[in-house]
């Protein structure tokens, strides 16, 4: 197709200041030419972005924006961290106007283009859907050499969603804000207000609200995120040396290694479906989780400190995972499996049914990775040697020794793999931060010479840590040039195994490396659980690209799916208790019928045609909601419906409805009292849910303990009896 190159020009809606004496930034992140400091319209691209008081993380957050939000930009400086940053004006959510200053990774400026009717053509002939062309367009006036190729997925939007939202297929931190968190069956206590943890219990379900967010390729067609769709072809014209170094600066990848290791070759490497994944590989699932932070719910990470990937410390601060700073949270500890990025299950999908089954027979889609979890398919931990699959490629044999650069390293192992190098770079940071992990040291006790850079089958099993059973996979001779045991056979034995199952079996791109939503293993397989990591990696990726490959003509593979909402998914903002449900209903002096339960939220009662008002009492199973109806209630002549609405603290609400039926001979009053229950003690509970009684066995007091994980007990019931109505 024959592209036209658009004038490219700066957004005009609210004009332009040009200092030509200085010019002093290309325009957006990296984009081809130099332009001058902008100053009017732009929009946020990032789920939620802090506003600080000065330009750079160290100073204190102000404001917080979310996805879509429009702002001003009044001017650019560089931060205290070396990069730019905006000032800018927005409108609070008191109304007010006010003034703060955010990273200009996160901002989105307008690009001005003219139609061209050959992109047009080619548009309608990919089949991209109108929502998706203006992105589209924005990014052919800035770069009109790169190529967009729609997958068409033939799958429903609606249908994905539920697929992707079972738990624990999609993980967010538990710091995250509660419309993040997923309250379907078995990933939310409605008894204690608390979420279940997965994969270490800094890690919760996410909720469908983010996972649509995070899901729907129009939120990131901009010339950041949209490298998560970039296809992960090794291609020596593209991705050089100079790129790679570009990527990998001031990370451990940036250094030397020593390469001394007893050589020797690799043997045969099992192919897609080849081999014995041990753990939960049989399916193909792993985890990974991200680990890096910065100023966005997702964005490039800036690996340090605060990370705990790659075995690092602890963050006091922000909300773990590609979460980079994102919504307040308490101190975050070390994860089971040490890293935020552990449990990688790269051996094929496999096709034996062997191994000790799973969710749905096929194992958590997210990966497991606890004990007696491996995915039907595999093999349970403890396996004997791999069998035979389908010849793959294995590392050269023969022995090294001295040192060598990594970037050296990474760029033979994605030339021999086929897969990007940059996206090898990628992962490695992902997966080891800042590359002090025991699983790359080379001498972790008992596995002293053996390294795991992808972090393959490291995950917490039985009386093995996800160190231990990391190393001791890596020792292992079998598939991929194991063992393992110098730093290039490691790298390029992850590269491979990455290369032949997940780039040379469709996922080929860091989205459907995260979301499956192609061949016939949908929504399993999915290398990594925390649903920013797509956005995350991508947005690092694009790092390693500089302005004169991004003119290149790089192509981009975007899905599309069928019954896709006319406008992109926003990011839910919305925070507090979700729990909107009872702990206790009854009418005073009276049964309800069925016994009550907090989630049957409909009831029957028959009174005697003498009784004119009931005293109806409820209690929340949290106590931060609300209730609303109880009390007295006046009876009408045959049925009144009593509705009793519960409003959770974020403002969700449930409706219990109680059918008072008056029927002559029927009760005055089955002499049943009110109790709201008695105190509990459990930490990380709600504030003492009151139980119920007089309405057969009733039931006891929830457990207590501090609201939003923070301990203590809760008041519970007080064992308070009611006084009966009269007729």
């Amino acid at each position: 197709m024959k592209h036209t190159r658009f004038k490219r020009g700066l957004a005009v809606a609210l004009g332009l200041l040009l200092t030509a004496a200085q010019p002093l930034a290309q325009f957006g992140a990296d984009g081809p030419g130099v332009s001058y400091a902008y100053t009017g319209s732009a929009t946020v691209k990032a789920a939620s972005l802090n506003v600080r008081s000065g330009a750079g993380t160290n100073y204190s957050a102000v404001g917080k924006l979310s996805s879509g939000q429009s702002v001003t930009i009044r001017s650019e400086q560089t931060g205290t961290d070396g990069n730019k940053w905006y000032q800018i004006q927005y409108t609070g959510s008191d109304g007010t106007v006010k003034t703060g200053y955010v990273s200009s990774v996160y901002i989105k400026i307008p690009v001005s283009y003219t139609t061209d009717s050959d992109f047009e053509a080619y548009l309608n002939s990919q089949g991209f859907p109108e929502s998706y062309k203006e992105g589209l367009r924005q990014l052919h006036a800035q770069y009109p050499n790169w190529v967009f190729r729609s997958l068409k997925t033939g799958l429903d939007w609606n249908t994905v969603i539920e697929n992707e939202s079972l738990p624990p297929r999609n993980l967010v931190n538990t710091g995250s804000i509660s419309s993040w968190k997923s309250v379907e069956s078995g990933a939310y206590n409605w008894d204690n207000s608390t979420w279940t943890g997965f994969d270490g219990s800094n890690w919760v379900a996410a909720s469908d609200g983010i996972i649509r967010y995070y899901m729907d390729p129009r939120n990131f067609l901009d010339e950041t995120y949209i490298f998560q769709f970039l296809s992960q072809e090794y291609n020596g014209s593209t991705q050089t040396r100079q790129g790679l170094e570009t990527l990998v600066k001031d990370s451990f990848l940036s250094g030397t290694t020593d390469s001394t290791g007893t050589g020797g070759g690799g043997g045969t490497s099992g192919g897609p479906g080849g081999g014995s994944s041990y753990g939960p590989g049989g399916s193909g699932t792993s985890k990974s989780s991200g680990g890096s932070y910065d100023d966005s719910q997702y964005g490039p990470g800036v690996q340090g400190s605060k990370t705990p990937s790659g075995g690092g410390s602890a963050p006091s601060s922000g909300t773990g995972g590609v979460s980079l700073e994102g919504p307040p949270q308490a101190s975050v500890t070390p994860r089971d499996r040490v890293f935020v990025s552990a449990t990688v299950s790269l051996e094929g999908p496999g096709q034996s049914s062997s191994g000790t089954g799973g969710s749905q027979s096929q194992g958590p889609s997210s990966g497991g990775g606890a004990s007696n979890q491996s995915p039907s398919g595999g093999s349970s931990p403890g396996s004997s040697a791999p069998s035979t699959g389908s010849p793959g490629t294995s590392p050269s044999g023969g022995g090294s020794t001295g040192t060598a650069s990594y970037v050296d390293i990474i760029m033979r192992a994605g030339e021999q793999s086929g897969v990007n190098p940059y996206v090898l770079a990628s992962m490695i940071m992902q997966e080891q931060g800042k590359g002090t992990s025991p699983l790359i040291s080379g001498n972790y006790a008992g596995y002293s010479g053996y390294y795991n850079f992808f972090n393959v089958e490291a995950y917490q099993s039985g009386s093995m840590s996800a160190i231990e059973r990391g190393l001791w996979y890596a020792s292992q001779s079998g598939s991929y040039g194991r063992p393992w045991n110098t730093v290039e056979k490691s790298i390029l034995g992850g590269a491979l195994n990455y290369g032949d199952n997940y780039v040379k079996a469709g996922q080929n791109t860091f989205y459907l490396k995260k979301f499956n939503v192609q061949g016939s293993n949908l929504y399993k397989h999915q290398y990594m659980s925390n649903v920013q990591a797509a956005a995350s990696e991508g947005a690092k990726l694009a790092q390693a690209y500089t302005p004169e490959v991004k003119n290149s003509a790089l192509e981009f593979i975007i899905p599309v799916y069928n019954n896709m909402p006319d406008q992109p998914c926003a990011a839910p903002t919305g925070d507090g208790s979700p729990n909107n449900k009872l702990s206790g209903l009854g009418v005073d002096g009276f049964s309800l019928t069925p016994t009550f339960n907090k989630d049957t939220e409909v009831y029957d009662l028959i009174v005697d045609t003498s009784v004119s008002a009931v005293n109806v009492q409820a209690s929340t199973a949290d106590s931060t909601a609300t209730v609303n109806g109880t009390g007295t209630v006046n009876l009408g002549a045959g049925t009144t419906d009593v509705t009793v609405t519960v409003t959770a603290q974020n403002g969700s609400t449930r409706t219990y409805t109680i059918h008072v039926a008056k029927q002559s001979g029927g009760p005055t009053s089955s002499g049943g009292t009110y109790s709201p229950g008695s105190p509990g003690t459990q930490p990380g509970g709600n504030s003492g849910s009151p139980g119920n009684s007089g309405q057969g066995p009733g039931s006891s007091g929830g457990p207590g303990g501090g609201q939003n994980n923070s301990g203590g007990s809760g008041p519970g019931g007080s064992n308070v009896t009611i006084v009966t109505v009269s007729p």
